[in-house]
């Protein structure tokens, strides 16, 4: 199953009259080029949010029912942005909230990181559980706990931090305290240069209780959604000359992407060139730490999780 992490509706707006997209990527060889693709055809992986060890008709439950909505909710969002005015609904705002989050936390490189630290804090020894597992441990058992869940079911931890995910995505704290911001819709029409986006388009401060704290993403070519703590920061904002507002944030979006940038034409080549991954992308699951898990069976939330730490 194609899962985009990249959503196919939020592509569209980068569509040109032959309903494609410019899309540059890298060659075999490291070579960046561009291509005329279909939104069908980029930002996706096969299988990505499949859960191993399930039945056919639910190992795909994640992309199918959580995704599906999260992308499907957020359309209505986007649209009440890009034509205005902005949205004060809560439910409205909450559903765009998580929807940005997602972004952030869905992607292949994030969630290989994700997988791989809840394996090694879930199997990683516990006194408590191996005194337990002891008490109630047969004969013929492995002589720890993490012994006996690999074998009782090696495909634990990987389902487990997939449906973890989702929590972390829909996390409350997060979408309360980004719904709750200042929201801003800048229309950079008036000049000639036009927004890009990636497979890493988002951008955000690592905390946002200060007076810059802010979440940015671009919406179109000519719409920058931009989400920001205080008020006095997105005036700011807007007062920045709106041809180096697109150019830094074009900066960002080439320079955080790591396999796609988008564009309506093709005459962006050299700067995606110098530019491309050559940034940090933001991580929600970095910022956290190691993850202390529970030993659920379908998969704990992190027992202290904090998105700002």
């Amino acid at each position: 199953m194609k899962s985009h992490y990249i959503p196919k509706f939020y592509l569209k707006q980068w569509e040109g009259a032959d309903g494609k997209l410019e899309v540059f990527l890298r060659r075999g060889d490291g070579l960046i080029i561009s291509k005329r693709l279909h939104r069908t055809a980029t930002g996706y992986e096969n299988d990505l949010y499949k859960m191993p060890g399930l039945t056919p008709d639910l190992e795909h439950k994640v992309e199918t029912s959580f995704m599906q909505m999260v992308d499907d909710e957020a359309v209505v969002a986007r649209d009440k942005l890009l034509n205005g005015p902005i949205p004060q609904d809560p439910s409205i705002r909450a559903v765009w909230a998580r929807f940005v989050a997602s972004l952030i936390i869905r992607n292949p490189e994030e969630l290989g990181f994700f997988k791989q630290t809840y394996a090694e804090d879930l199997l990683a020894p516990n006194d408590y559980f191996q005194k337990r597992y002891e008490a109630a441990k047969g004969p013929d058992d492995p002589p720890t706990f993490e012994e006996w869940m690999v074998k009782h079911d090696a495909t634990q931890p990987e389902r487990a931090a997939i449906v973890t995910l989702t929590n972390l995505i829909a996390n409350p704290g997060l979408i309360k305290l980004f719904r709750t911001m200042h929201w801003t819709v800048i229309d950079i029409s008036s000049v000639s240069r036009r927004l890009m986006t990636s497979d890493r388009p988002v951008a955000f401060t690592a905390g946002m209780v200060h007076y810059q704290g802010h979440w940015a993403l671009p919406i179109s070519p000519t719409k920058l959604f931009l989400a920001t703590t205080t008020v006095g920061f997105a005036e700011d904002v807007l007062k920045i000359p709106m041809g180096k507002l697109v150019r830094k944030v074009n900066e960002m979006v080439i320079g955080q992407a790591r396999k796609y940038v988008y564009a309506l034409d093709a005459s962006h080549l050299a700067e995606v060139r110098r530019g491309m991954s050559k940034m940090e992308p933001p991580s929600l699951l970095r910022n956290i730490g190691r993850l202390r898990v529970s030993r659920n069976y379908v998969g704990g939330k992190p027992s202290n999780f904090q998105i700002w730490g």
